[in-house]
């Protein structure tokens, strides 16, 4: 088999595996289970991946691989983070855009067992130094006045649940709202990127800043 044939088998096992692990649960999903999604016996499945763990970790790797280095490269800029945001906001919105399901898989996982989360995480410590250096730069800039002082935590879950819920949310609206067409949402999340954007630079800009324009 060629390496493009295994990339496509290996891409086709995870959509698989997505879509399993978001509808039964990642306790209750079964390897024969993501075989019958697949359409693959469980020995082709076992050739490319042994566990459920190991489905699982490539799972968030790809997530992982998707974001973190365009986002790194927009941390490193020497710019203000005001001037960074519109940038990280689009890119997380067009990185869920063509990942679903990953809000549901992340989100049902921190629920059933957080800590497995934070291992796939801090496994490749290299890769989130970006997300470190963001918190350099917010708690510089915050105390330099450029932007308002608050628990980042507070930041963080305006921002999370600005871009996180309505993917959550994207079956009913799409069905009440635009008539079941999901082209009319991916619009809608895109139209979305500069309403989000306005509400976080609002909330990040000093008080005194404001009442200065």
């Amino acid at each position: 088999m060629g390496t493009e044939e295994v990339i496509t088998m290996e891409n086709r096992i995870l959509e698989a595996a997505k879509q399993v692990f978001v509808r039964k649960g990642y306790e209750a999903t079964k390897m024969g289970d993501v075989a019958a999604e697949a359409g693959i016996g469980r020995t082709a499945l076992h050739y490319y991946y042994r566990t459920k763990d190991m489905l699982f970790d490539a799972i968030f790797d790809q997530l992982m691989d998707s974001l973190l280095p365009d986002l790194g490269i927009i941390i490193d800029e020497k710019l203000p983070f005001l001037e960074k945001l519109p940038k990280i906001i689009e890119r997380y919105v067009n990185t869920l855009q063509r990942n679903p399901l990953f809000p549901i898989f992340v989100l049902n996982e921190l629920q059933r067992d957080p800590e497995h989360i934070y291992r796939s995480v801090l496994k490749d410590l290299p890769r989130v130094e970006p997300i470190m250096h963001l918190h350099t730069q917010l708690m510089d800039e915050m105390e330099r006045g450029l932007i308002k002082k608050m628990p980042l935590y507070y930041m963080a879950t305006t921002l999370i649940s600005l871009l996180v819920f309505p993917m959550l949310i994207r079956n009913p609206v799409t069905a009440i709202f635009m008539n079941g067409d999901p082209g009319e949402y991916d619009k809608f999340l895109q139209e979305r990127i500069p309403f989000v954007t306005d509400i976080m630079i609002r909330l990040l800009t000093p008080d005194d800043h404001t009442q200065n324009k």
